[in-house]
């Protein structure tokens, strides 16, 4: 029943943020990215927590859940140029018999779709480590560290011209073994800076 209810409010969530972020993108405060010259280079830049979802399966136990994973990026570049940016997350997720921990820290290089520079795309790429362990006896059944490619497309909703939130869909190719790390990536993110 708990795994339903998270579900159905992630769900409301995603329809609340796809169904209010089209209007108020067209109403919302003008950012420096809408009325940027072509040919100008100034320097933005953007920094603040990020929240990512994950669904994790384990061959080991048969260990699955839902996982929230807590991080900060950073970001920067100039305007009508790819901006190159460094995120940190990392989560814990508790059953009856196991703990697992997960993080991940990456590069990525991001940049506006030209028709509409308030969506974007971003590829990342980096490192994570993982750690499968018995809640009663601390032991260790599976640990080891993994790569990881990740592509993903973006929205961008401004509050005012300094803050703003990202909303991001992707997909996380990863090379672990003994977890699944691999596949569909949510994630949120606050940024404070210059837009």
């Amino acid at each position: 029943m708990n795994k339903l209810v998270k579900k159905i409010a992630l769900l409301v969530l995603l329809y609340i943020l796809t169904a209010i972020t089209p209007g108020y993108c067209i109403i919302g405060p003008t950012l420096m990215l809408d009325h940027q010259e072509k040919n100008e280079k100034e320097f933005t830049f953007g920094i603040g927590p990020s929240i990512r979802y994950k669904h994790n399966e384990s061959s080991a136990l048969d260990f699955e859940g839902d996982m929230a994973m807590w991080g900060v990026k950073i970001v920067g570049g100039p305007m009508n140029d790819p901006q190159f940016g460094l995120s940190f997350h990392a989560g814990e997720q508790t059953s009856e018999a196991v703990k697992y921990n997960l993080d991940m820290t990456g590069l990525s290089m991001e940049d506006s779709f030209k028709k509409d520079p308030r969506f974007r795309w971003r590829v990342s790429c980096g490192v994570g480590n993982f750690k499968l362990k018995s809640r009663a006896s601390g032991h260790v059944y599976k640990k080891g560290s993994f790569g990881y490619l990740e592509p993903m497309f973006l929205g961008i909703l401004p509050l005012n011209r300094n803050i703003i939130f990202e909303f991001g869909v992707g997909y996380t190719f990863a090379d672990a073994t003994g977890v699944r790390v691999e596949g569909i990536a949510v994630e949120g993110e606050l940024l404070f800076g210059k837009f």
